[in-house]
């Protein structure tokens, strides 16, 4: 072959290549029907649809909840909407609280005031107790307290907000558990693309939480949103203390050339994480 076109890498060149933390897209291990990291991006996916899943819940709950009668909501329709709106109504739900707008929104708002309080805490938490129990047991936490939703509201205006705080807290952990998790699965060559399906779980959670909340209230009552999805959240976090582990060595379906691939790419984090730990300087 004529030297001015020869390839830049030929096969040796490949081959020393792939030694690399950066791997050839040759060197990926096939599998015959689903790898254990892309097993795990579809939980990870299925598990940020149930976080969104309840958290938006409650916005559309809410409107059944509510006594939309009481209070001064019918002073407010002018004189040209009133008779259609009049005509329309017999099909509303009426609601058994009687909470005004500022009762509504600290309601909504007090999920945030937990949620905000475990983002830091928990990239720490995943280092000591492992990210795949941090993910898990922070959603059923969420899932837990989703289906008390209609125990606490029933029981007093304060108790449904310190759910709705607690809910957070757990909610709080997911994506630092998340991040832990994928350092230790993520191939550089695949990290985008892992990462980025499986957060597209908040997305879709939201998306699809928030019609079939609506079809819940009308059919079953606004109490079923809590169960349906919180029964969804139980069943998802027994496939994940099934299926997931925090490091791949430890999976016990791996198969042999995914892990070799994976040490390859990724090296031990762990070693890494105790060299970090071990430098002098504060960053």
């Amino acid at each position: 072959m004529d030297k001015d076109h020869e390839p830049l890498l030929n096969d040796k060149d490949c081959e020393a290549k792939s030694g690399t933390l950066y791997s050839t897209a040759a060197d990926t291990p096939k599998c015959n029907f689903i790898s254990a990291r892309h097993a795990l991006a579809l939980l990870t996916f299925f598990g940020f649809v149930n976080v969104y899943a309840l958290r938006v819940n409650l916005s559309v709950a809410l409107i059944a909840m509510v006594n939309n009668t009481a209070g001064e909501g019918l002073d407010n329709i002018t004189k040209e909407c009133k008779e259609p709106l009049l005509n329309e109504s017999h099909d509303d739900i009426t609601g058994e609280f009687n909470w005004d707008s500022e009762s509504q929104g600290i309601i909504l708002s007090s999920f945030f005031y937990g949620y905000i309080f475990t983002q830091i805490p928990g990239g720490m938490l995943a280092e000591r107790i492992g990210a795949k129990k941090l993910f898990g047991f922070g959603i059923l936490c969420t899932t837990l307290l989703t289906m008390l939703t209609p125990l606490a509201a029933r029981t007093s205006f304060t108790a449904l907000v310190v759910c709705r705080v607690l809910e957070g807290l757990g909610e709080g952990v997911t994506f630092p558990a998340a991040h832990a998790l994928w350092a230790n699965w993520a191939p550089p060559l695949e990290r985008s693309k892992l990462i980025s399906f499986s957060y597209g779980g908040s997305q879709i959670g939201t998306v699809i939480a928030l019609p079939i909340s609506g079809l819940l209230c009308q059919a079953w009552g606004w109490p079923s949103v809590f169960y349906l999805f919180g029964a969804f959240g139980l069943l998802w976090f027994v496939l994940w203390m099934s299926l997931v582990t925090d490091l791949p060595k430890d999976h016990p379906r791996i198969s042999s050339e995914e892990l070799h691939y994976l040490q390859k790419t990724i090296g031990d984090v762990s070693k890494m994480r105790k060299l970090c730990t071990r430098s002098d300087t504060l960053w």
